[in-house]
């Protein structure tokens, strides 16, 4: 296993790390703890948890997990990550407070101020007086480290690490989406912050697509995981990524990638780059010139969850996607606000059809919402 330094607080993380969002049944919770303790096992030492995630199973799971690994923790360290939502101090900390109850600790190593979808919302937040609760956990030390999860772009989360000192940052980075967020992870590596990427394999599209993401690969004997998963390894700015395991098998195949790692070349990783482009002429690639509509429309993350409809032509993977990773639900009055005007398609240096992607995404938002009403009923 390689580790990284984890920006200035001398910590080592495991290059990759297991995340509890993407657990396969998740009221099996003996079942999953298992695959847990095998990740500490296989050297990671990095886990990443949070309320809600799993049908709210994601905690019980590691805190199962923990009971275990907690014996030896003195002889072989690890870190534990979760988050707070909230926008009020009393809720912040009865959230955090159920936490540790839940993962069975006494401290949080990394607590983040999570998922901030907008640079309003983290004002919006600070306003309500969350961060200030964050800081007093802080504090009273329970909360070791001081982070930040976030589904900007690349430039506001710049924005944001430069108001205030967070140790590091959690933010979503792949070889398919890589361009949207560079600018943050920039701004990180300038500052000196930690990074943790989320979805590195494309929030699975990568290994189910091989194929499509064959560019991806620096070597010929590595499968589209391990070369998707080496691209993030090479970089210097990021210090660990997140994977969601479902099974041991999941876990060697990981950590063969990072046996397996040897340094690319700034040529290789230009070529892996451009792969993107020259592959998937008819995806977005996160570029943002089109985030200009006066209406206020994210049209960058909708044309962004259209591309996972794109991939594996099921409607329910780009609803999943706005919902989960955007935080923009079927019901959203972005998908209704378009007038049509065609300042984004203009600014498209792709030219991509994006008024009618604009037509489809509400298309099945409202098949979406007609299905559960019928289920009701």
């Amino acid at each position: 296993m390689l580790y990284a330094n984890y920006g200035k607080t001398n910590i080592k993380l495991s290059v990759i790390s297991c995340g509890g969002m993407r657990f396969s049944n998740p009221t099996d919770i003996d079942k999953n703890a298992a695959v847990v303790k095998a990740a500490y096992d296989a050297g990671i030492n990095y886990f990443d948890t949070a309320p809600y995630y799993c049908d709210d199973k994601s905690e019980d799971i590691f805190g199962a997990a923990l009971k275990t690994m907690l014996k030896t923790r003195k002889e072989k360290p690890f870190y534990i990550s979760t988050k707070s939502g909230k926008f009020e101090p009393q809720e912040v900390r009865e959230n955090f407070e159920n936490s540790l109850r839940r993962l069975g600790v006494d401290c949080i190593d990394f607590y983040h101020f999570w998922c901030i979808s907008s640079l309003d919302d983290y004002n919006n937040r600070k306003k309500k007086g969350a961060l200030g609760e964050f800081i007093k956990l802080k504090e009273e030390g329970l909360i070791k480290h001081l982070c930040v999860s976030t589904h900007m772009t690349g430039t506001d989360i710049g924005k944001m690490l430069e108001d205030y000192p967070f140790e590091g940052v959690l933010l979503g980075y792949c070889a398919m989406n890589f361009a949207y967020r560079d600018a943050g992870l920039d701004t990180a590596a300038k500052l000196g912050k930690g990074v943790v990427v989320m979805n590195p394999l494309g929030g699975g599209l990568i290994p189910q697509y091989p194929e499509r993401f064959n560019f991806v690969k620096s070597r010929e004997d590595e499968t589209v995981v391990e070369g998707a998963l080496r691209f993030l390894i090479n970089d210097k700015r990021i210090t660990t990524s997140l994977i969601g395991f479902n099974n041991e098998k999941e876990i060697k195949d990981a950590v063969k990638a990072v046996d397996g790692f040897n340094p690319i070349s700034d040529e290789k990783i230009s070529e892996i780059r451009s792969g993107i482009k020259q592959n998937f002429n008819e995806l977005c690639t996160g570029c943002q010139y089109c985030n200009k509509c006066s209406k206020g429309i994210p049209v960058p993350k909708l044309i962004e969850a259209y591309n996972h409809y794109m991939l594996s032509g099921k409607s329910i993977d780009m609803m999943e996607r706005l919902k989960w990773h955007w935080g923009i639900e079927a019901d959203s009055d972005y998908l209704r606000m378009c007038n049509e005007c065609g300042t984004c398609e203009k600014a498209c240096t792709q030219e991509l059809p994006i008024r009618k992607r604009l037509k489809d995404i509400l298309l099945h938002a409202e098949k979406l919402i007609a299905a559960k009403k019928a289920k009701t009923h």
